[in-house]
């Protein structure tokens, strides 16, 4: 492993807050280093390995900020970044909404690192795709597979001028498969862990291989809206944006769907199905979170939805202040309880309905009402009278996140999840949903 020591990150900081002239200063290392290997028509395309240090300083002169980074670390180009830092926030207009930087904390720690893993290459790579491209080329179909994999390890080391001092060491393994079939077959599946333990890439090689046999001729339905059996990578998707309005600044500005929802979350009243818990738990094991903010800021538990009922709501440190409340972070990662029905149970407990394996390009349609659109894509399946029946083509689908978690009538286990949309900063862990009146507006000509 190539990263700093620890020790050696502690000497760089003190190093760097030595040189500094402002009144407050903030540095951050991260040292980083990846794997990749890269596959498509059933070759390996692109193997290699990147290794950075960032070195990023903060100066503050009263309401004046600047920021400088290099990514050297010998003696003048650390005094260079400082000066540079240190320039530009003299020159900076005043930034009215300046929080004066964080003395000593205390943190949770997270599990994000695992030595095991830490030592994942090429080789190990090499072998899960050897063995995706075997399972590809010897099904009795003409299958053509593409995907990625990935090792990832860094570090995250934060000072500052009034005594803190946050440390963090994080890996993570990332495999995405799509496979496709000569007479227009199409499947995915994906994983993702801080792990090698439970990092099983088999079941995702087969699932997608399964769901590219099972999508060939696929039917058109009329748009409309339809019972659906939403997968827990579908339910990530959609749930995760929401998030982003869970914010009080937003709230109170009148930006955020919950400010005309604003009263009924005051009077504690369920906005949401009294199935749905969605909280924030940096110390979760599989599938743990960041457990300080880029401020230093400690990030702990936060139940965001209890029982159908907004709880929380990220605050910063500026807007806590302003409003009288206390600092929120946010989250870190994303973790929703599920329930104890199989996916074969909601089929079976459905007349008539569609079985959606994917979302793709999930974009905002109006923040106000949180109402988003996407795609379907890689697997969708009719269901009449408890039975998966024939493969359907894709859909546009227009639909909110808050009707999707209040129209819940079964729900699965969850799992640990990666999406179309996934920041791989955060753990998303979700489960598969039974779903009504969920809206699909126009055919997709997309696979």
């Amino acid at each position: 492993m190539s990263f700093l020591s620890d020790a050696e990150a502690k000497r760089i900081t003190d190093r760097l807050l030595s040189l500094a002239k402002a009144p407050e200063t903030v540095v951050y290392l991260n040292p980083a280093r990846s794997g990749n290997t890269r596959f498509a028509l059933n070759e390996v395309t692109t193997s290699g390995n990147v290794e950075t240090c960032i070195v990023q300083v903060n100066s503050t002169f009263g309401l004046k900020k600047g920021t400088a980074q290099t990514n050297q670390l010998d003696d003048a180009a650390l005094e260079d970044v400082v000066r540079r830092a240190e320039t530009i926030a003299r020159y900076a207009p005043d930034d009215a909404e300046t929080m004066p930087v964080l003395g000593p904390q205390t943190y949770t720690g997270s599990p994000m690192y695992d030595a095991e893993l830490d030592k994942m290459g090429a080789e190990q790579r090499g072998a899960v795709v050897a063995k995706a491209l075997g399972a590809i080329k010897g099904n009795p179909r003409k299958l053509t597979g593409a995907g990625f994999i990935q090792d990832y390890s860094d570090a995250d080391f934060l000072a500052n001028n009034k005594g803190l001092f946050a440390k963090r060491r994080t890996t993570n393994a990332f495999y995405s498969l799509t496979v496709r079939s000569d007479d227009g077959g199409s499947g995915w599946g994906g994983a993702i862990t801080n792990r090698t333990k439970g990092f099983e890439t088999d079941p995702v090689t087969a699932r997608a291989i399964d769901i590219a046999a099972r999508t060939v001729n696929p039917v058109a339905l009329e748009p409309g809206n339809y019972t659906v059996i939403l997968s827990p990578e579908c339910v990530a998707d959609l749930a995760s944006t929401m998030l982003f309005g869970f914010d009080w600044r937003q709230i109170d500005e009148g930006r955020s769907f919950l400010s005309q929802l604003k009263g009924p979350m005051g009077e504690g009243k369920p906005i949401f199905s009294e199935k749905v818990n969605l909280y924030t738990d940096p110390t979760f094991a599989d599938c743990p979170g960041n457990d300080f903010d880029f401020e230093g800021f400690p990030v702990r538990r936060s139940d965001w939805i209890q029982r159908g009922v907004v709880k929380a709501a990220a605050c910063s440190r500026y807007w806590a202040k302003k409003s009288n409340r206390q600092p929120n972070p946010g989250f870190t990662n994303l973790l929703m309880d599920g329930g104890t029905a199989t996916v074969d149970e909601m089929v079976a407990s459905t007349k008539r309905g569609v079985i959606v394996t994917r979302f793709w390009y999930v974009r905002p349609l109006d923040p106000q009402t949180c109402l988003y659109t996407g795609l379907t894509r890689d697997g969708l399946f009719l269901v009449e009278d408890g039975k998966v029946t024939r493969p359907v083509k894709n859909f546009r689908w227009n639909e909110t996140p808050v009707k999707m978690l209040r129209n819940i009538e079964a729900m699965g286990a969850s799992r640990r999840v990666i999406t179309s949309e996934q920041n791989l900063g955060s753990g998303l862990r979700f489960p598969p949903l039974l779903v009504s009146d969920f809206t699909f507006a126009s055919l997709s000509d997309a696979v």
